[in-house]
């Protein structure tokens, strides 16, 4: 097909129209067609796309007026139609581009997401670390707590069984001089000096049983949960 076919062919297609209307879209692509010249009248063609298209975007045109239309360079253009009359090539080009655009789209969300979840770590982490810090912390001092508050039980039980004994001894021999020149005092602090010496044996008695028994079994107990911590801190790093 060259111009004067086409041409000729648009002009069949477009007689039903208003006469303004077909005069100026013929004189637009008379000359459109005088601007290319004969070098690139096939390429015109190609370009135009089949005389039906023109026709149909052109009556179009006149009949809807819905602002889809637009007069260009190239004549009335219409997005929907120049959808629908792409060469394969083209719908193809334009398919791939447009899953490139997605494919972008989605790698970069997949990376904001991947981001946004680096940040949240590192945020929990500077709130998580600590809090499990203190935690251990306040675990081992509870602990060392408890020790320390066995050990000076222990201590004041070793220093309270040997005041007892020394001052119940001490208490029971005054006792026995006093009931020589007055004998109901003698009495009285003969009394009070056993029950001293009987309160410093049972405190004795305590504290080698908390030495001997419970104290191992305490140092036993501490280490294991210190290791226990330890170990599992280890675990984690």
């Amino acid at each position: 097909m060259n111009r004067e076919e086409y041409l000729r062919r648009l002009s069949y297609l477009l007689q039903d129209l208003p006469e303004e209307e077909y005069k100026d879209a013929l004189e637009y692509y008379e000359d459109y067609f005088e601007e290319a010249g004969p070098d690139r009248e096939q390429e015109v063609i190609l370009e135009l796309g089949r005389p039906e298209r023109i026709a149909a975007m052109i009556r179009d045109s006149v009949k809807e007026k819905d602002g889809e239309w637009e007069y260009t360079e190239n004549g009335y253009y219409n997005k929907r139609y120049d959808e629908h009359n792409q060469m394969p090539g083209q719908r193809e080009k334009k398919a791939k581009e447009e899953k490139e655009k997605e494919s972008w789209h989605m790698k970069g969300s997949r990376n904001r997401n991947i981001l946004l979840l680096i940040i949240i770590l590192v945020l929990a982490s500077g709130a998580v670390i600590p809090a499990a810090l203190g935690l251990v912390l306040g675990i081992g001092g509870g602990v060392l707590g408890l020790a320390g508050g066995i050990f000076g039980i222990v201590a004041a039980a070793c220093a309270s069984c040997f005041g007892l004994l020394i001052g119940g001894i001490a208490v029971v021999v005054s006792g026995i001089v006093k009931m020589f020149t007055v004998a109901p005092t003698g009495l009285l602090l003969l009394g009070c000096g056993c029950i001293m010496t009987a309160a410093g044996l049972f405190l004795l008695m305590l504290a080698v049983w908390i030495i001997g028994g419970l104290l191992p079994k305490l140092i036993r107990w501490i280490v294991g949960v210190f290791r226990k911590l330890f170990h599992r801190g280890g675990e984690g790093v």
